[in-house]
């Protein structure tokens, strides 16, 4: 059989999981046992680190290096790396060279062409050669659910450490001002998808501190937003929104502030709720509740609370307007309960989470992976696509794990990186 196009993780799978013969030999001849495979290394050097091995009747503690074929050694320049020098056994598909270290020594070597169930080669390549939407979709039935369950829960903790780190990185440009943090991250969600990078832009023409200067004043608070939003550039008629545009012509000039361009807003393609105008006037409301919303933020110990801090609505004036001058239905515009609930996955949670990092809190941190587990999962494309082929997740965690594994294994069908996959294949063999 060619191993020609068998990448190297199928090998270091085999050899991990110890899915070879109990009956191995090196091609000098000498018998191994696998006392412990060593711990797999995916930065710079040999393959598997700390591995434990007896060759004959000599017990060996080194490092183990993996190749397809054995002059991969050469080709790679492993012959001329210190880094190797501690090898204790090259693992091959073809054993077509002796291995030589950069001290001379002749490195035994372990060919396990015929050392292992082809089964298991027959249905990698059938996992990962298939053209479906995720590879082992019509074999994912297979695995137990609690095995998937806990496969999509240590995703979405990994998926949470991202977030987390890109929160990092925004405190960072906010000179670790967290109440600026938080209110850029909060900003940039009320954007939606659409409009993200203009409230982003947006919350930039203003720090958050001249915001909280006027708490409790919510015409004060709409005129700084809608003005240093750019959208009160229009032809006006009505009072309310030639009040805002009085009132921003002071605060303008009193903060020295620079509205953003009004034309790069987009409603086309946007339900009315997500209009904007009225994520904005929701967003002053928000605001004129709370003057430190990071503070609120944190002493909400669960989450209805926290649900109830960002149900918010706009003021009177957008009961019968979707934009400015133009009336419409009356109705109350509230920020929707799906909208917080995305807000909170997307920014609140993550930031609650490095924030009890940060201040070495830990119930913080706590706190927020319960808060996911506590929320309902996301309703989105992926997420549908999952529900129909049998894997329904229970809660926000559980969803955020399996976008994680769409996004990060499935679609580099980077089987064997996932549990899942693993008790696919073990399963056969």
């Amino acid at each position: 059989m060619s191993f020609k196009h068998v990448p190297e993780v199928f090998f270091h799978f085999l050899w991990k999981y110890r899915l070879l013969s109990p009956d191995l030999r090196s091609s000098q001849g000498e018998k191994i046992q696998i006392i412990h495979p060593g711990t797999h290394n995916t930065n710079a050097g040999p393959d598997f680190l700390f591995a434990r091995i007896r060759l004959g009747d000599t017990m060996w503690a080194g490092n183990i290096e993996i190749h397809n074929k054995a002059s991969d050694w050469y080709s790679h320049g492993h012959d001329k790396d210190p880094a190797y020098n501690n090898v204790i056994l090259h693992v091959v598909a073809e054993n077509n060279k002796i291995a030589i270290d950069q001290d001379g020594r002749e490195i035994q070597t372990l060919c396990i062409a015929t050392q292992f169930d082809h089964e298991l080669l027959s249905r990698f390549r059938d996992i990962n050669g298939n053209l479906h939407w995720v590879p082992c979709m019509n074999m994912i039935g297979q695995v137990e659910n609690i095995n998937v369950i806990n496969r999509m829960n240590a995703l979405a903790v990994e998926r949470l450490r991202e977030k987390a780190l890109a929160v990092s990185e925004e405190l960072k440009a906010c000179g670790n001002d967290w109440e600026e943090c938080c209110y850029r991250l909060i900003s940039k969600q009320f954007g939606s998808k659409i409009n993200t990078g203009q409230f982003e832009m947006l919350a930039k023409t203003m720090p958050v501190r001249i915001l909280m200067k006027y708490h409790h004043d919510l015409p004060g608070l709409e005129a700084l937003l809608f003005g240093q939003s750019g959208l009160l550039s229009i032809r006006i008629t009505e009072s309310y929104t030639r009040k805002l545009k009085k009132e921003h012509a002071y605060l303008s000039a009193k903060h020295q502030l620079i509205p953003m361009p009004g034309y790069l807003w987009k409603f086309l393609r946007l339900r009315p709720a997500g209009f904007p105008t009225l994520r904005i006037a929701q967003l002053a409301r928000l605001y004129e509740m709370n003057q430190s919303l990071l503070q609120a933020i944190i002493e909400k110990e669960d989450l209805p609370s926290l649900v109830s801090l960002f149900d918010v609505t706009a003021s009177s004036y957008w009961d019968e307007h979707y934009v400015f001058e133009k009336k419409g239905k009356s109705s109350e515009k509230k920020f929707g309960t799906q909208s917080i609930h995305l807000l909170l996955i997307n920014a609140i949670i993550p930031m609650l989470h490095l924030y009890g990092e940060y201040m070495n809190k830990p119930a913080l941190c706590e706190r927020a992976v319960s808060f996911l587990e506590k929320l309902p999962a996301e309703n989105n494309a992926v997420i549908r696509r999952w529900k129909s082929i049998g894997i329904i997740p229970a809660n926000a965690l559980e969803s955020q794990g399996l976008l994680q594994l769409k996004n990060k294994k499935c679609e580099r069908k980077l089987c064997l990186e996932c549990s899942i996959g693993h008790d696919i294949l073990k399963q056969q063999a």
